[in-house]
């Protein structure tokens, strides 16, 4: 897989199932054990794809890896429905996006409370990376949240905005592994 297939996989899957276990410096008010979560939303743009990457390819390859990238773009728009499993390590550990801790990346919490998360995130390495979330926990069996992201490189910009809604199923996770495990 691409370091890109693995930057916007680790952004759109990770950040949607794990978001509603981790807050920081307040965690979120949720109960501890077996989540639903249900994804939906919508990519637009070209996959930004770094200059120095496309002069290494072949028209052909260039092609493959676009139609490829469409490809999976596409499936991001579809629903999807994960089981995470939420620890109390998870909560006091805090958010953390995927790739926060890369060079040229940071976030900043901007409003934090048991209710509610907001957070900024913004990277400038060799993608340019902004990005807004924003989640509440109404009860504690239940994490609503929405969070839209821009990723340019290689004069290519998509965007993604997408809406999540958690439900928590139970204390045990079974076979279910917790986030960073």
């Amino acid at each position: 897989m691409s370091k890109f297939s693995v930057v916007v996989a680790g952004l759109c899957i990770t950040t949607a199932l794990a978001t509603a276990a981790y807050a920081q410096p307040v965690p979120l008010n949720v109960k501890l054990g077996l989540w639903e979560m249900t994804t939906t939303g919508e990519v637009s743009g070209a996959p930004p794809i770094p200059p120095e990457a496309m002069a290494r390819m072949t028209p052909e390859q260039r092609a493959r890896v676009q139609a490829s990238m469409a490809s999976r773009m596409e499936k991001r728009e579809k629903i999807e429905i994960r089981k995470n499993c939420v620890t109390k390590k998870n909560l006091e550990q805090g958010f953390n996006p995927k790739n926060a801790g890369t060079q040229g990346c940071h976030a900043t919490i901007t409003s934090s409370s048991a209710q509610l998360m907001e957070l900024k995130q913004e990277c400038t390495g060799q993608y340019k990376i902004t990005g807004s979330f924003h989640f509440e926990a109404p009860t504690p069996d239940t994490v609503i949240g929405k969070y839209q992201m821009a990723m340019s490189a290689g004069g290519n910009t998509m965007t993604m905005n997408y809406v999540m809604r958690g439900r928590w199923l139970g204390a045990d996770c079974g076979n279910v592994k917790p986030a960073g495990e």
